[in-house]
């Protein structure tokens, strides 16, 4: 599996998203599934007018 660097403020985020699919669900999650969840719903989501947002 490819490693990529998360900075802190993201991984921090992507905590309390694992905390809110465990109580949600009362499943765990491994970190690697949260990722995959937020990575897969946001590309669904995400458009050109986003990167140029994130791109400023």
């Amino acid at each position: 599996m490819p490693t990529k660097h998360i900075d802190d403020a993201t991984w921090r985020k992507v905590e309390k998203e694992h905390v809110k699919a465990v109580v949600a669900t009362q499943r765990s999650f491994k970190d690697t599934e949260v990722l995959k969840i937020l990575i897969n719903k946001g590309l669904e989501e995400i458009t050109e007018e986003d990167y140029k947002k994130y791109g400023k």
